[in-house]
């Protein structure tokens, strides 16, 4: 029962620790190179959730020395990411015919 208990805080420690800092990151280099950019804040949210949840992912496999199933992990994690874009075209799509 313990196992589950670290097992469940680690995740979620590593999952909104890189969740933060990719938000920040993000947004502080966004600002650095794109002068005249100001990101949506759900968009930067969504961007880091994605990376957040991949970086977890990954660490969990890389301690059980899985390093095959990491991979494709780390893949299918950014591939789910690409709903983003597209569900920041329907918002502008939507925005338009308003």
């Amino acid at each position: 029962m313990i196992t589950f208990i670290i097992f469940g805080f680690m995740d979620n420690f590593i999952l909104i620790l890189s969740m933060y800092f990719s938000y920040c990151s993000i947004e502080y280099y966004l600002e650095k190179y794109f002068e005249n950019i100001k990101a949506d804040p759900i968009l930067l949210a969504c961007i880091s959730a994605g990376l957040g949840n991949t970086f977890s992912d990954a660490v969990g496999f890389a301690v059980s020395l899985n390093f095959a199933y990491m991979g494709w992990t780390i893949a299918g994690c950014l591939l789910g990411m690409l709903i983003i874009p597209v569900m920041q075209l329907i918002k502008k799509i939507n925005d338009m015919e308003k």
